[in-house]
C-alpha cells in the first residue's frame, strides 16, 4: 500500500496592524470550510484605510473564496477605503482571471504602502463590480 508523504498545510490567517494599513495573510486551501475565518478577519479590520490581502500562500481557491475577494471590495469602496489583493502567480490568480475578475479587483504585485497611491505598474484598476450580488 503506497502512502502520500505530503505534507498537509492546516489554514490560517494572519492579521498585522498598523494603524491605518491592515494586512489579512492566508494560508492554505481557501474554500466553503474556511472561509468564515477570512470573513471574519475582513469585518474585523474594515476599519482600515488600505486593506491587503495576501493569498500568495493560497494552495486552493474555489468560488466561496471568490465571493469574499467580491465582498471585500465592495466594503471597501463603500467606506472609501482601499483593497489590494495579492495574488501571486498560483491559483488565486488563475481563477480570477477565469472568472475576469482580474481586471476588476485592485490586484498588486508587491504590498503596496498606506500613503502611496496606486501606479499602473503596481495594481490594476478596479472599477465597481456590477451584477455580482453579494
Amino acid at each position: 500500500m503506497a502512502f502520500c508523504h505530503e505534507s498537509y498545510r492546516p489554514f490560517e490567517v494572519t492579521v498585522q496592524r498598523d494603524d491605518e494599513l491592515a494586512t489579512i495573510m492566508v494560508r492554505g486551501e481557501l474554500d466553503l470550510a474556511t472561509v468564515p475565518q477570512l470573513s471574519a478577519a475582513v469585518a474585523e479590520h474594515s476599519d482600515a484605510s488600505l486593506l491587503v490581502l495576501d493569498l500568495t500562500a493560497v494552495t486552493f481557491i474555489d468560488t466561496t473564496g471568490v465571493r469574499v475577494l467580491i465582498q471585500a471590495d465592495r466594503g471597501c469602496a463603500r467606506s472609501g477605503s482601499r483593497l489590494a489583493v495579492l495574488a501571486g502567480d498560483g491559483p488565486v490568480r488563475r481563477l480570477l482571471a477565469l472568472c475576469k475578475l482580474d481586471g476588476r479587483l485592485a490586484l498588486a504585485t508587491e504590498h503596496p504602502s498606506p500613503a502611496a497611491q496606486p501606479d499602473a505598474g503596481a495594481m490594476t484598476t478596479r472599477p465597481m463590480l456590477k451584477g455580482l450580488d453579494g
